[in-house]
């Protein structure tokens, strides 16, 4: 970092001397004046909405504003650490500001019509750009976003392509709607993903993080259009580019959405780097249990570090004979956790139930346990 640290600078020091100029070279007003759709840049690729491309470019910057303050601090760099954090507390402020500015609190564009892009809220509640006064306002307010229907050519020929028993079928379970006088398939908020390859990742974290874990669940394992099991359904064997079909642009085979990967290995089975952790040292173990085990009854992952493996697995125990129970029944989570030698960690347990907490008990282990079993 000491060797690089002169080069991260220069970048920053280029984008402080450019950036609000070179985005109003590309069209954007300073107070988003007529922003309703995205305009040129980096934005939320392959979202079923319209791209925030200046929400993005902002985030971005703060981003890496924060990032070298924190190499700053790491370093015993005050000056920069200093110089680089009022860089990015005043991004933050300009965000905040504009996205809060006509009263409204969903933390969107001023304008009416601009409040339907991606990222939404999502991405600034995570990045905790939202004022903590206005955080659970803007929370509550992200969950009035709605789905919509979609025009997709190839999810038009498929329509015209099955018979009338089908169509039926797919009335009845909501996977196609009218738009205007034709059927379409369309694309769910809580049931499935509209977010592209950046809101993906703030969504399901926002969504676990908050106490809302149910619904990310929900998301992830929803049906139809814009979810896996729409992917799934259409034979796919490996991760589309977009959440829609395409037979003859984007990729059958990409990654391109797969931020949805580490959610499942940090929240939906509990293990990740401690946010303060510097070369992998100090990994979080903090799991989130879904309200029932119908929904998922055990999950595992590993973590790798340079100091080793760490590995979390946890499984609903007591469960009745009965699946109709699952919802109603109390339960015991048992939760193992693997450290290495050299490695620390940190164990976070949810709070649930009556939100008193939960009857919690460790034992350690006095030999390392066979994995296999």
């Amino acid at each position: 970092l000491n060797e690089t640290m002169r080069h991260h600078m220069e970048w920053m020091r280029f984008l402080l001397k450019n950036f609000d100029d070179g985005m109003k070279k590309k069209g954007y007003d300073e107070e988003l004046k007529g922003y309703v759709k995205e305009g040129s840049g980096l934005g939320d690729w392959l979202t079923f909405r319209g791209r925030d491309t200046w929400l993005t470019h902002q985030s971005f910057y703060m981003a890496a504003a924060r990032c070298i303050a924190y190499i700053s601090a790491k370093l015993g760099q005050s000056n920069e650490l200093s110089e680089m954090d009022d860089l990015a507390k005043s991004v933050e402020g300009r965000i905040a500001r504009i996205y809060l500015k006509n009263g409204k609190d969903y933390f969107t564009p001023p304008e009416a019509a601009g409040g339907n892009l991606s990222p939404g809220p999502e991405m600034s509640l995570f990045s905790r750009v939202v004022p903590g006064e206005k955080r659970c306002t803007v929370l509550r307010n992200y969950f009035r976003r709605e789905g919509h229907t979609w025009p997709g050519s190839d999810e038009k020929n498929f329509l015209n392509s099955i018979d009338d028993d089908y169509l039926k079928e797919m009335i009845t379970t909501g996977e196609v709607s009218k738009r205007g006088k034709d059927w379409s398939m369309g694309w769910s908020q809580w049931q499935g993903f509209n977010e592209g390859i950046l809101a993906v990742k703030y969504s399901l974290k926002t969504l676990s993080d908050n106490g809302f874990h149910n619904v990310a669940l929900n998301k992830a394992s929803g049906f139809g259009c814009g979810s896996f099991e729409y992917m799934l359904s259409h034979n796919a064997t490996t991760m589309w580019e977009s959440w829609w079909r395409s037979e003859d642009l984007y990729s059958h085979n990409h990654p391109m959405l797969g931020a949805s990967a580490e959610w499942m290995v940090s929240s939906v089975a509990g293990v990740g780097l401690h946010p303060k952790t510097t070369g992998g040292s100090t990994v979080l173990f903090w799991p989130r249990f879904p309200n029932s085990a119908n929904v998922l009854e055990f999950a595992g992952a590993t973590q790798g570090t340079r100091r080793g493996d760490f590995s979390i697995a946890w499984k609903f125990e007591d469960l009745p004979d009965n699946r109709d129970l699952y919802a109603s029944a109390s339960v015991t989570v048992h939760i193992r956790l693997f450290v290495p030698p050299d490695g620390k960690s940190v164990l976070r347990i949810p709070e649930y139930s009556n939100g008193e907490g939960v009857d919690a008990s460790m034992k350690y282990a006095t030999s390392v346990p066979n994995l296999d079993e």
